[in-house]
């Protein structure tokens, strides 16, 4: 018999949204969800891609059909600077909303977490970062994507880009997540090619960081391997053909949520901490910050946990029998790197503008804002560590 106690002494704490209505048409529950919040004036924040593209019109119609009155706020921007969370906050306090619904990409949801936060909050957004800082419910809120990636709609994390210090700055709370999550696949179908790859490394990159980490856990490994498996199997179909392969679609949205449910009690590591400051600086997309970094983060910390990237490199369907397990471990570099020339995504940081004299405060940013990611991960890292990483990427 197996000693539990001994096997696995650690107590862990896994927190998730209160409700996740996932499938094909699920926009179509969206009036009778608003309703059970008792809302009687909801504020949509979303972005100027989003009305363009026409999917706005699939929240439109289920709201409208239960004579919802509602507004839209669309100046979301990329990274959620912290000025358009203070332009929500003033659309929300003039006219008395009571739910924000986040609709469109992680930007977009991160701005309506944030807007709801601080609509309660009685101290500046300054003091609402870091780890459980804020101190009390924020307004009732609805998220949905409109991408398969970031996973920000089932997370508590909520990223937003300060432009007088010019970093971004990330909060994690109970209170920032949804009390409903509605995932519809059929939004993703209309996805750009670029925007379906950067956003499913991302997602991909939250399984496989996840797997991988200090705090990993038999809990967060079944979510995590399972997301590993899902995005690696059908990427590269939503990349090729997305519009006209609903499957691809489908499972790539249910992927996104063994990545992002994972997180709630494994935790990202030191990718995730990498790519932060190449998208500040180079003013890049966060999934093409991560893709860029991460197989070079995977190489650095193979000697962490070999017998874990082995299983990463047969979940992303390497054929790993007979190899010593630091070859099967080293397959799963390889076949990141195989992934992301097929879809097209820089494998050098030189290839996205990068400068090398930028790395070493890089390096230094990366312990000032982000070393509890770095603490997570599975190979120690000092300052030089992450310096010598920036370079063998670039």
């Amino acid at each position: 018999m197996y000693d539990v106690e001994k096997m696995f002494p650690e107590v862990y704490i896994f927190q998730c949204p209160k409700r996740i209505i996932f499938g094909n048409n699920s926009m179509n529950q969206y009036g009778a969800e608003v309703k059970r919040l008792n809302s009687k004036y909801p504020l949509i924040v979303t972005d100027k891609g989003v009305i363009s593209a026409g999917l706005i019109d699939k929240l439109k119609a289920p709201l409208e059909k239960e004579k919802i009155k509602y507004e839209i706020y669309d100046g979301a921007l990329p990274d959620a600077p912290i000025r358009t969370v203070e332009e929500g906050l003033e659309i929300v306090k003039k006219n008395k909303h009571d739910l924000i619904i986040g609709f469109g990409g992680g930007s977009s949801i991160d701005t309506a977490k944030a807007i709801s936060i601080m609509a309660t909050a009685e101290k500046d957004i300054s003091h609402c970062f870091g780890i459980e800082t804020v101190e009390k419910p924020g307004l009732p809120k609805i998220f949905t994507p409109t991408t398969a990636g970031t996973g920000s709609e089932l997370s508590s994390a909520y990223n937003c880009f300060d432009e007088k210090t010019g970093d971004k700055r990330t909060g994690y709370s109970r209170f920032s997540f949804a009390d409903v999550a509605i995932v519809d696949p059929t939004l993703t179908l209309t996805m750009p090619q670029k925007l379906t790859a950067e956003t499913g490394i991302d997602a991909l990159s939250h399984a496989l960081e996840c797997y991988v980490t200090a705090k990993s856990n038999p809990f967060s490994e079944m979510f995590a391997y399972k997301g590993i498996q899902t995005i690696s199997r059908y990427i590269r179909r939503a990349y090729a053909k997305g519009q006209d392969d609903l499957e691809s679609r489908y499972f790539m949205s249910l992927g996104v949520h063994g990545g992002t449910l994972c997180i709630r009690c494994g935790g990202t590591g030191a990718c995730h901490a990498l790519a932060y400051p190449l998208a500040v600086k180079y003013h890049l997309s966060h999934g093409l910050s991560i893709a860029v970094m991460l197989p070079y983060v995977m190489e650095y910390n193979l000697i962490g946990n070999l017998e874990k990237y082995a299983n990463v490199a047969q979940a992303m369907g390497e054929r790993v029998e007979g190899l010593s397990v630091f070859d099967a471990a080293y397959r799963s570099v390889e076949a990141m790197k195989r992934l992301l020339q097929d879809l097209s995504l820089p494998l050098r940081l030189r290839e996205v503008g990068a400068k090398k004299e930028d790395f070493q405060t890089f390096s230094e940013t990366v312990f000032k804002l982000y070393k509890h990611h770095i603490n997570n991960n599975p190979r120690d890292m000092q300052v030089e560590d992450v310096r010598k990483v920036y370079e063998n990427a670039w």
